[in-house]
Order: C-alpha cells, then sequence, then structure tokens
C-alpha cells in the first residue's frame, strides 16, 4: 500500500490521472491503525513536536489566519484543499513504528518519471503530429508537465519538465554512492544504465535548479571517489576545479542568471516585489498572511497568491517567526547527520531538494511532504540516531 500510494503521488502529483491520492493515503492509516492501537507505541519526543507542529499546526495556522482575515472566503475550494499536502507529513509515524525503509520504494518510483519523460520526448522528436494531443493531456488536462525552449545562452534546449523530475536527485546520489564510494559491481551495466538514465531526464528537463543540482552533485561525487583513492590527487583535481569556475563563472553567470530570461525576469520581478510587500506591511513579516491571501508581483504585473520562491513564500503566508521553526525542522536531518560523523547518499541528495524547493513550489506539495516523510523516517529508523536526536532536542527544547 506505501509503495502505490509514494508511486501514485509521484506519477500523478496533480491527482487527475488515477484519481487515488487521496484514497490510498487513507488505506494506509485504515490498515495501520488497527495495529497502532493494540501495540501502542512510544514515538520519540523530537518526533511528536515535528509531526504536531509540521502536519497540524502549521496548515491550521494558515487556515485560521485566512480565515480571521477573510481570505479563505473569496478563494475556490481547490486552493483550501492545497493545505491537504501538510497531512501527508502524518506518514511519518507510519514508517517509522512499521520499519518502512523507503529508499528502493522511493527511487522505484522515481525511475518512473525517467519512463514517462523519455517517452513523451522521444514521441515530440519523432512523431511531431502527436504532439497537440499529448500536450494537451500532460500539459492542459493532467497539469503534470512542461514543455518549452530554454535558452541557456546561445544554447537552446527543447525542454520537458515534469513536474515530479526534482525528485530524481534520490535515485542520482545513490547510483553515485553505489557506484563511486561503495563500488559495488553487482548489476553494473544495469545501474550504469539508470544513472546515465537519471542525468538525461534531469538535463533535458531544462530548470536551472535541476541542471545546477545535477552537476554539482555529479562534481561532489567525483572529488569524494578522488579523495578516497588519493588525497593528493583530490588536492591538485580540487585547484583545477577552482580554477576552472572562476573561468566559467561569467558564462554561468550569463546563462543561469540573465535578467532578460523570461524566467529570470519572472523570479526578479517576484523577488523585489517580495521585498516591497514586507517592507511596507511589517505585520505580514511577523505574523504571516495565511491561506487566500495574495500580492501584487511585478514579476507577472498581477495579484498572484503563490510564487516559485518558496521559502519568501512561507514567510508571506506564515511569517517569519512559524518560518524560521519549520526551517530549523527542515535542516535538522542534516544537522543530526552532520552530528553523526557521516555523509551518506540520502544527505546529498536532501541538500539538493532544498535546493531546487527554493524555486519550486514542490516542497509545499504532497510530493514534498513524501520527500519528508522519506528523509525523516531514515533519520528515525536507526536507535542511535533516535537516542542522538533525543539528546539534541532536549537541549534545544
Amino acid at each position: 500500500m506505501t509503495a502505490l500510494l509514494f508511486l501514485n503521488v509521484i506519477v500523478d502529483p496533480s491527482n487527475k490521472i488515477f484519481h487515488l491520492k487521496y484514497i490510498l493515503f487513507t488505506m494506509v492509516f485504515v490498515v495501520w491503525i488497527p495495529s497502532l492501537l493494540s501495540e501502542k507505541p512510544s514515538l520519540p519526543r523530537s518526533m511528536r513536536f515535528i509531526l504536531l507542529f509540521t502536519g497540524l499546526f502549521l496548515p491550521g495556522y494558515a487556515f485560521s489566519l485566512g480565515l480571521i482575515k477573510s481570505f479563505v472566503q473569496n478563494i475556490p475550494m481547490g486552493e483550501i484543499l492545497y493545505l491537504n499536502s501538510f497531512f501527508f507529513f502524518l506518514l511519518l509515524p507510519v514508517m517509522v513504528l512499521e520499519r518502512i525503509h523507503l529508499t528502493k520504494i522511493f527511487n522505484l518510483a522515481s525511475l518512473t518519471i525517467i519512463l514517462i519523460t523519455g517517452i513523451s520526448y522521444l514521441i515530440l522528436l519523432y512523431n511531431p503530429n502527436t504532439f497537440g494531443s499529448l500536450y494537451t493531456y500532460l500539459v492542459t488536462d493532467k497539469n503534470v508537465a512542461m514543455y518549452a525552449l530554454r535558452n541557456y545562452g546561445g544554447f537552446t534546449l527543447l525542454m520537458l519538465f515534469y513536474k515530479t523530475s526534482p525528485l530524481l536527485v534520490f535515485p542520482l546520489s545513490f547510483y553515485l554512492y553505489t557506484l563511486l564510494i561503495e563500488k559495488k559491481r553487482h548489476h553494473l551495466f544495469l545501474n550504469i544504465s539508470i544513472l546515465v538514465s537519471i542525468i538525461v531526464t534531469l538535463f533535458i528537463s531544462g530548470t536551472r535548479a535541476n541542471i545546477l543540482s545535477l552537476i554539482l552533485i555529479i562534481f561532489f561525487y567525483l572529488l569524494f571517489y578522488i579523495y578516497k583513492k588519493s588525497k593528493p590527487f583530490f588536492f591538485l583535481t580540487g585547484f583545477a576545479f577552482i580554477l576552472l569556475f572562476v573561468f566559467v563563472a561569467s558564462f554561468l553567470n550569463d546563462t543561469l542568471l540573465n535578467k532578460t530570461e523570461v524566467s529570470n525576469m519572472v523570479k526578479f520581478g517576484h523577488f523585489i516585489s517580495y521585498i516591497q510587500h514586507f517592507s511596507t506591511n511589517w505585520g505580514v513579516y511577523i505574523w504571516g498572511q495565511g491561506l487566500g491571501s495574495n500580492f501584487y508581483s511585478s514579476g507577472v504585473n498581477s495579484m498572484v497568491n503563490i510564487t516559485e520562491l518558496t521559502y519568501l513564500e512561507l514567510i508571506r503566508v506564515w511569517g517569519f517567526p512559524l518560518t524560521l521553526v519549520f526551517m530549523a525542522i527542515l535542516f535538522f536531518p542534516l544537522f543530526v547527520e552532520l552530528k553523526s560523523g557521516r555523509i551518506s547518499h540520502l544527505f546529498i541528495a536532501y541538500l539538493a531538494f532544498l535546493f531546487i524547493a527554493g524555486t519550486n513550489p514542490l516542497l509545499l506539495s504532497s510530493t514534498g511532504m513524501i520527500v519528508l516523510v522519506y528523509v525523516f523516517s531514515e533519520m528515525y529508523s536507526s536507535q542511535s540516531f533516535v537516542n542522538k536526536i533525543n539528546a539534541i532536542y532536549d537541549k534545544l527544547a
């Protein structure tokens, strides 16, 4: 049931293809609750706080504030249901108490994005006559993908962005870790083929955050591999990469941060509008505006109720103090892993995901919540980790 739920959320983030997201979510709890009532297990103290704050308090606060300010009455029911995404975080105790390790499930479910993207891209290239029907289905009707021509300097890329494609950083990190760090040679050809497919899919997704994360993750593992083989060669290679970065910095700036490029113009407009909105509405900065609120953005020259600049959007909806707590929760698994003295493939992938989430509203969707469930459940799966987490939490509390 869990595998089906994760597969459904990843393949059908809009819930317009199979219409099973909430049915499967409910079924997981229907199956789990009887065992919960019979065993009555105890949750770690830190998990109880994280569950209540993220899964219940945040959506409840946003809805209540929007209701008080009369924003909720003016928005369609679909936007109110957007808060249901936070409830998916309540899957965390199910995964931990039932000892369900999600790495294999998450990686296999994510790989379906490769099949969908690859088949769709090939159909577009070799059978253009079907493009209209394919575009209507994926983009207009089901709202799960985007096609566009993206310009990077003098290079033009036909992009096909599947909305859950950022999740591919998790299998990308896993397979690089398996091949380069653990040096596992079982099913070598299959693993290399999957890795290449992930790289190609992330590249043709066309977004700057996806491509930059792809490059940085590959560079990290190459340097890590070289470090394990030869420390002197590692420092030499690192110095060469620094020189390379200095030489291509101007090109990267023109390519990735060119303010004349359409998507960048929109993001820069959003950013300036957020700053102006906070500077003239200090109450919003402190308390937030809640669900259903909007503000004027020069990025699109109109009123908007959500943008791609997720972390600024968090402040606008929930206010800076609550956003600070939520950000501390988001970075908690990274902090715990650093304290443990080990860096896993999950650490690298999650760091990349948080970077991508800065320019993608994926974090506040059901897809983003199952990422958090995956990361936190792996963190809580080890008893030694739980003891360390509780010790850290007790010091902070």
